[in-house]
């Protein structure tokens, strides 16, 4: 009895192992396509819905230091993907879909460089909460190598 009690916990801890696994890859995945989205942007004026390549409910913006307490209950659940900023200037976003955290963006809008993984080469410009409903209108700017969307009220 106990061999099949330890059986079956093993089983459900290798199960849960794999899905943080491809959550975390399927996170790091949409980050990229947000990245190359938002760099290839041409246009003056978009919306969000527009360059974002994936699915999602609401994204967040925090300050830099934000405890992960604070983010998810500003989210309104708890994930294993919530990390705080650690340093200033930091662009920090999460995006949500249900009660799942879809994308993570956090590093500095400098201009990208392919052996600098933190720099993002954009940035974006809003407070607190967006939501995929609002269709948010964002200006878009280059300043030094860094494409800035800001939002327009």
């Amino acid at each position: 009895m106990k061999k099949k009690i330890l059986a079956i916990i093993g089983v459900l801890l290798v199960a849960r192992a794999g899905f943080m696994w491809y959550g975390y890859h399927a996170r790091t995945e949409r980050e990229a396509a947000l990245q190359k989205s938002i760099i290839s942007i041409t246009e003056e004026k978009i919306t969000l819905n527009q360059v974002v390549p994936f699915a999602w409910d609401a994204v967040y913006t925090f300050s830099p230091y934000t405890p992960k307490e604070d983010i998810e209950a500003e989210i309104g659940f708890r994930s294993y993907a919530i990390q705080p900023a650690y340093s200033e200037g930091m662009l920090h976003l999460v995006f949500v879909k249900g009660k799942q955290v879809v994308a993570r963006v956090c590093g500095v809008p400098e201009e990208m460089m392919s052996d600098v993984p933190l720099c993002l080469g954009y940035d974006v410009v809003f407070d607190g909460k967006i939501t995929y409903a609002e269709n948010a209108v964002f200006s878009v700017s280059r300043e030094g190598g860094v494409v800035r969307l800001t939002r327009k009220e």
